[in-house]
């Protein structure tokens, strides 16, 4: 194989270029079709034929991706261009800055082209995978929150749409959903409300409350979306519980859950705690607490357990 290569007008079929680089053939088509590289010439029956010089500059496009460069700024970049972003010396070997955190930025951005492509197939694959090597608490801290934020701000750039967004909150959404579920069915421990404010519309935020919440002793009961003030009351009462969890997403906003939360704080009484998380949460309300982050949260939760 190797001496037919060197044959003048040798090309590689997507099977032996997959083999020799590392990447999925699916991942070829899809980066073929969306950044036109690496360029295929077809056949009459329509099988792609590749140069091998792409072995050589995919090798390159994968170290550039593995520095956490999107596959948008370096899949079609000739060599000379690669090797010049990548500051490679003479003899090929990069100069990685120490400071990157080299394994999230690649999967995170291996997760938005995903989404970019409505590819769910390969998305919740990589899920699957994550979850099973990081727990439910990793995956929430260095995976699923980062997303969503590299989710809003590449729709602010004008590189994701609402309908990419709603795409991936809706798979996002039921995997965690799924699993953190399959945790909380044989809890017994004390009861924790979870909730959102009547007229959200965001459910992300909770999810990952929850699913923080999954690996503690607590047993869960989440409203969902859009409860009445009245309806949160009363669950908390029926189930006696000592904690309120709320999602305000920055949409919702800090001026519109202002008000309602501080009327739950007023009905509950001295024995619920409220904790407030998300774009939206309110600060300074007497009697209630903002997590910033869940790494905050799943702390504060241990050491109430511990103390």
């Amino acid at each position: 194989m190797n001496a037919a290569i060197e044959q003048p007008g040798y090309l590689l079929t997507i099977g032996e270029l997959a083999k020799r680089t590392g990447i999925s053939t699916h991942t070829l088509r899809m980066w073929e079709k969306r950044y036109e590289a690496p360029r295929s010439t077809r056949l009459p029956s329509g099988h792609r034929r590749y140069r091998p010089e792409e072995v050589k500059r995919l090798q390159v496009v994968i170290k550039a991706l593995k520095l956490g460069f999107r596959a948008g700024k370096v899949v079609g970049g000739t060599q000379e261009e690669l090797n010049r972003l990548l500051g490679l010396e003479a003899k090929g070997t990069p100069r990685v800055p120490s400071s990157i955190p080299i394994d999230e930025n690649v999967i995170l951005n291996q997760w938005i082209d995903w989404i970019a492509e409505y590819d769910e197939e390969n998305f919740e694959s990589e899920m699957h995978r994550e979850w099973g090597q990081r727990g439910p608490l990793e995956f929430v801290i260095l995976l699923a929150a980062p997303l969503v934020q590299r989710i809003g701000q590449e729709w602010q750039d004008g590189n994701l749409s609402v309908a990419h967004e709603h795409f991936a909150s809706g798979i996002l959404n039921n995997f965690l959903a799924s699993r953190w579920r399959q945790q909380n069915n044989r809890k017994d421990g004390p009861t924790v409300v979870l909730t959102t404010l009547s007229g959200e519309s965001h459910l992300l935020g909770l999810q990952m409350c929850a699913t923080v919440l999954s690996v503690t002793d607590w047993k869960i009961v989440s409203l969902g979306l859009d409860v009445p003030e009245e309806e949160i009351v009363a669950t908390v009462e029926r189930c006696e519980s000592p904690l309120l969890c709320v999602s305000v997403s920055g949409w919702y906003g800090a001026s519109q859950a202002k008000p309602i939360l501080w009327r739950l704080r007023k009905q509950l009484g001295k024995h619920t705690d409220i904790v407030v998380g998300g774009g939206g949460a309110p600060r300074n309300l007497d009697g209630i607490e903002v997590i910033s982050d869940f790494n905050q949260f799943y702390q504060q939760l241990t050491d109430n357990h511990n103390s």
